[in-house]
C-alpha cells in the first residue's frame, strides 16, 4: 500500500490548477499520476531512523557497560573480548553509516 503526504496531496491540487499538462496527465491516468507525484519515500521516514539510531545506540551502550563492569572477567576470557570488540565496531560503523550526511540527497525533496 502506497502511502500519500497530506501536504503533498494539498500542492498537487493547486499544481493541477497551474499547470495543464499535469492536468491532461491526471485525466488520463489519476491513480498513477497521485502515487507518482504524492507518494511519500519510506527512505524518509524519521521514525524508522529514530528507532534505527536508538537501537544501536542502546546496543553500544550495553557492550560498553558489560565491558565497564566485566573487566577482570573480560581480560581473563580472549574469546569473549574478541565477540565483544567486534559487536563494539560493527555498531559504531553502522551508526557512523547512518549519521553521516548522504551525497545523493536532494534539496527540495
Amino acid at each position: 500500500m502506497t502511502k500519500l503526504s497530506l501536504n503533498k496531496v494539498e500542492s498537487f491540487i493547486k499544481d493541477l490548477d497551474q499547470k495543464p499538462g499535469l492536468k491532461q496527465e491526471f485525466e488520463a491516468n489519476p491513480q498513477d499520476t497521485l502515487i507518482k507525484n504524492t507518494a511519500t519515500n519510506p527512505k524518509n521516514d524519521v521514525w524508522i531512523y529514530r528507532l534505527v539510531v536508538s537501537a544501536l545506540s542502546l546496543v553500544l551502550l550495553v557492550v560498553t557497560t558489560g565491558i565497564l563492569i566485566n573487566v577482570k572477567e573480560i581480560q581473563a576470557a580472549d574469546k569473549v573480548i574478541t565477540i565483544i570488540a567486534s559487536i563494539g565496531s560493527a555498531v559504531i560503523g553502522a551508526l557512523a553509516g547512518l549519521l553521516a550526511p548522504s551525497a545523493s540527497t536532494q534539496e527540495g525533496d
